[in-house]
């Protein structure tokens, strides 16, 4: 995990967790940029414009928390991106990996397809890994007939 800050507000990273999807580089470029090290500029815009860009990072890479003293409003600083949302808002869904398997789903989602419409809603799922189904999102244990590891 890296750390950037000022008086205002904390940045955190955790390059294991980032998709590289770029919303923080189109977002905010005066703060996140890619080709100048470090490539978190604190400064580069207003503390509240970057909670709302961390809020918005797919991955959880990017967090934020606010150092006492800090002059932001405490309440725009709870979003998805603070440091403390898990701990305030406890997991209600539970994905588990299975070795050179599929990922058991628990919990209440809807599953949505390409198109974004949704394709299935329940509490207990179990989506494909490998690519190899027949009933894609979905397992159905085609991973085990072909020697499937991951």
């Amino acid at each position: 995990m890296k750390e950037y800050r000022n008086d205002q507000i904390i940045v955190y990273w955790y390059p294991e967790l980032c998709s590289h999807s770029g919303k923080c580089l189109r977002f905010s470029p005066k703060v996140f940029r890619e080709s100048e090290r470090p490539w978190v500029d604190i400064n580069g815009e207003a503390p509240e414009g970057i909670i709302q860009t961390i809020d918005s990072c797919p991955s959880g890479a990017l967090k934020y928390s606010l150092p006492p003293g800090s002059a932001v409003d405490p309440s725009i600083a709870k979003g998805v991106g603070s440091v403390d949302h898990e701990k305030d808002n406890p997991p209600a869904v539970k994905i588990r990996v299975i070795n050179n398997g599929p990922l058991l789903i628990e919990g209440a989602v809807e599953i949505n397809g390409p198109d974004g419409k949704p394709l299935k809603e329940g509490s207990r799922f179990v989506l494909c890994r490998c690519g190899l189904t027949g009933n894609r999102p979905f397992c159905d244990n085609t991973h085990h007939k072909q020697g499937w590891n991951g």
